[in-house]
């Protein structure tokens, strides 16, 4: 019987985090009022209209099939269409989240992943992608290794033997929402029409891995320091690209990106990639979003005090960067 070894993964977020759930939810179905993002259940606000305000039906269900427009934004937004029809209620099931003030109004919100039970979550699955890119980059040296049965082969996959559960529940007050800027050298970043749910800075996730075998041990004892090394060659090969240094954060434990929007190079084999490669992203990309070189450097906004020991630019964070330590369970 191979060698089991047990862990725990302790990931520290030291800029917003996003894992999609695939939702989006836009501002017919928002309300920012107060210092707040308000997500109501809009079938409980219907169920509320019908047996409340009943002679607002027509109007609410004329304001779902209406698009909005540009000659009339006000049709777009659920707290103008609240106000017009003189409701003041706001208990219709959703969530509430504290307002990032330096996002100035919503357009389409990606939400964050939940369970079955609306609980918000990291998949362990997120995490894994995000071990394996830099076990394949460093330990593997960019050598593409299999992953799953192949047919007429013996199964030998190593990441079947790295596994990693679900993260521990994170609470609602953990969240914010943030918006996309892209930062390209030599320019201000911009700010993009982009906005995500997002796990706020500072946050401790913890999570189980169970290593079996030898190798598999071997590589979660030792993932701290590849991942430093990882991050020295992602670096070289992406970071220090003159972009200017004081928007990229220091590491205050063993690095990692993880989620969305964190940017192509961290979920990247990088070191199979040469010119012919990078080439090869840029002709499969949108003429007019074609990147330049190795692209942008992806960033987002969270209010943040001056002295932050994680930013060296006040407000502005490398999206989804994080740290994490693993300890070894007796």
């Amino acid at each position: 019987m191979l060698k089991r070894q047990d862990y725990e993964f302790v990931l520290y977020t030291l800029a917003p985090v996003h894992i999609g759930s695939g939702v989006k939810v836009t501002s017919k179905e928002s309300i920012q009022e107060n210092g707040e993002y308000y997500f109501p259940e809009m079938d409980k606000l219907y169920l509320f209209l019908e047996k409340n305000h009943p002679e607002s039906l027509p109007a609410f269900e004329q304001y779902l099939l209406d698009s909005g427009s540009k000659t009339n934004k006000r049709k777009s937004r659920l707290i103008d269409f609240l106000n017009d029809q003189k409701i003041k209620e706001r208990d219709f099931g959703g969530f509430k989240i504290k307002q990032n003030n330096l996002v100035e109004r919503l357009n389409e919100v990606s939400l964050f992943a939940r369970d079955g039970l609306g609980r918000r979550y990291i998949p362990g699955s997120s995490l894994k992608g995000a071990i394996r890119t830099i076990l394949e980059s460093e330990y593997f040296r960019g050598k593409q290794i299999s992953w799953g049965a192949k047919s007429g082969q013996q199964f030998d996959d190593i990441f079947n033997n790295i596994r990693v559960g679900d993260s521990n529940t994170i609470g609602e007050s953990n969240f914010s929402i943030v918006q996309k800027w892209d930062y390209a050298r030599n320019k201000d970043p911009k700010p993009m029409p982009i906005y995500r749910e997002s796990l706020q800075p500072l946050k401790k996730i913890t999570f189980n891995i169970s290593a079996v075998g030898e190798e598999a041990i071997s590589l979660i004892d030792n993932l701290e320091n590849i991942a430093e090394k990882h991050y020295l060659y992602y670096r070289k090969f992406f970071l220090d690209n003159n972009f200017d240094k004081k928007y990229i954060q220091n590491n205050i434990k063993a690095p990692i990106y993880l989620g969305a929007g964190s940017g192509i190079w961290t979920k990247t084999n990088i070191r199979q990639m040469d010119d012919e490669k990078i080439n090869a992203i840029r002709r499969k990309q949108y003429v007019k979003m074609r990147m330049k070189d190795k692209g942008v450097m992806k960033l987002t906004k969270y209010p943040t005090n001056v002295n932050s020991k994680i930013v060296k630019t006040k407000n502005f964070y490398e999206m989804g960067k994080c740290n994490f330590e693993v300890k070894k369970k007796s």
